[in-house]
């Protein structure tokens, strides 16, 4: 990472660059017209690529960038900050995924904070790069042959002998004076796009900076590339702790994640929100969330029953849900499939329904808030009401839970062992030919006659 006195040059820079289909791209194209060089390697007088990564936000991305080169046949150098706020090298895990990197053929350097250390002098500077590179080479079994600057000053960089503490310095004046330089700092292309520098090969040799923080499988905004990686090892974190208090038995006790953790094995990004929702205190967000989850396991239902028992093919389905002509909403839809309220099936009061539905309306109108403890007792009904149909679901013929993938219950090509959900709708269907078309036009029809108020619901 660069100081802050270099600006972005937004006209080169593209989110749509910092993926790891486009990194993968810039690897083969370098591969073309450079060798790929270590530091303690340099071929001098031939054409290379010092490939390097400043690690400052994440280890986790850099394996995923490690093992892209590894798949490539290349080798970079990573260089780790011991002094990171973002992560800590020698926490056995993120020690471990270091380990899997060099593993793979890439080689170790260290990414220096002089400011950590308020470096005043080059004999300073010796000392304490030293003692870092050996902080690392017990740790990772290594011994790092090189060291970068973690966001250098003006003073920083006037350190450029070749070496210090027994590292190479790849801020030394020779590597400034011959090596052109290329850096995604702070998710934006420095001086140059480095597609551009690759792809014209005008340069003999090259440094290349990149940062894995900045590298993700999707295109997005820098400031979401971070807030990935921070939230992740939060994320990591907790996971931890679970983890550690399942292995010795202990009491988790979570308030109303507990309530959750029915989800976590049936869509662990749900859960993953709910339970952040939780405990940051978003009540009023977490309730909507349920409700939204609620109202999707419920259509969830139906086009199982549509799709498994019905055989109706999935684009006439999605387009009978989305006729706007039609508002047909789920609890209506529900129950003209299965001949009774989700209420019903789930076991719960239909007059408590009632008040969390007008709660429901409030907050997503912006009409109302609520008190905390009327929001928490909401959010717990609603996971004890979408628990109860998970339940449900299962012990129906179509045997979903209504939260997980619909490709899990597969689609079968014969009606179902009792048949009730067929014969509900026609007791004869099974001698009709070609029923399960003629089933869905009925349904179709009768949904139609409801929703223009010829029929009662």
């Amino acid at each position: 990472m660069i100081s802050s006195d270099n600006q972005p040059n937004w006209s080169t820079t593209s989110d749509e660059d910092f993926t790891e289909a486009h990194y993968r791209q810039l690897l083969r194209i370098a591969k073309v017209s450079y060798g790929f060089a270590t530091y303690d390697a340099i071929p001098w007088g031939r054409r290379f690529v010092l490939w390097r990564h400043d690690l400052d936000c994440s280890i986790n991305r850099a394996v995923a960038l490690a093992g892209i080169e590894a798949e490539e046949g290349v080798t970079a150098t990573y260089f780790v900050n011991p002094r990171s706020e973002y992560y800590n090298p020698f926490e056995p895990g993120q020690t471990r995924l270091l380990k899997h990197i060099i593993g793979l053929g890439h080689r170790l350097g260290l990414h220096f904070d002089a400011a950590f250390h308020d470096i005043q002098d080059e004999v300073q500077l010796h000392n304490k790069v030293a003692q870092e590179g050996s902080w690392l080479e017990e740790a990772l079994g290594v011994r790092p042959a090189v060291f970068s600057f973690h966001n250098p000053g003006a003073a920083h960089l006037q350190c450029d002998a070749d070496s210090y503490g027994g590292l190479i310095n790849c801020y030394s004046r020779r590597f400034k004076a011959e090596i052109p330089y290329c850096s995604d700092s702070n998710g934006y292309w420095r001086f140059r796009r480095l597609h551009d520098v690759l792809v014209e090969a005008a340069d003999r040799c090259l440094q290349i900076l990149t940062h894995p923080d900045w590298w993700q499988e999707k295109p997005m905004p820098p400031r979401q590339r971070i807030f990935r990686c921070a939230y992740g090892r939060a994320h990591a974190t907790m996971r931890g702790y679970d983890a550690a208090l399942a292995e010795h038995g202990r009491i988790n006790h979570a308030g109303l994640t507990d309530s959750l953790r029915f989800l976590q094995p049936l869509h662990a990004r749900v859960f993953d929100l709910c339970d952040y929702l939780w405990n940051q205190g978003y009540l009023a967000a977490l309730f909507v969330e349920l409700w939204r989850l609620h109202e999707r396991q419920i259509n969830q239902f139906c086009k199982a029953v549509f799709r498994k028992e019905w055989q109706v093919p999935a684009t006439e389905v999605n387009a009978f849900l989305e006729d706007r002509s039609l508002a047909v909403d789920g609890l209506r839809l529900f129950k003209a499939v299965f001949g009774s309220t989700w209420q019903q099936a789930a076991g719960l009061d239909e007059g408590q329904c009632k008040d969390w539905v007008a709660l429901r309306n409030s907050l997503i109108h912006g009409r109302s808030t609520a008190p905390g403890g009327q929001l928490e007792e909401g959010c717990v009904f609603l996971c004890r009401a979408i628990e109860a149909l998970v339940a449900w679901g299962r012990s129906q013929p179509m045997a979903y839970d209504g939260i997980s993938h619909l490709g899990s219950i597969g689609i079968p090509t014969s009606k179902t062992a009792d048949g009730s959900l067929t014969d509900r709708l026609e007791e004869v269907a099974d001698d009709v030919p070609g029923f399960p078309g003629k089933r869905w036009e009925r349904f179709k029809a009768e949904m139609q006659k409801v929703a223009a108020g010829e029929t009662a619901e």
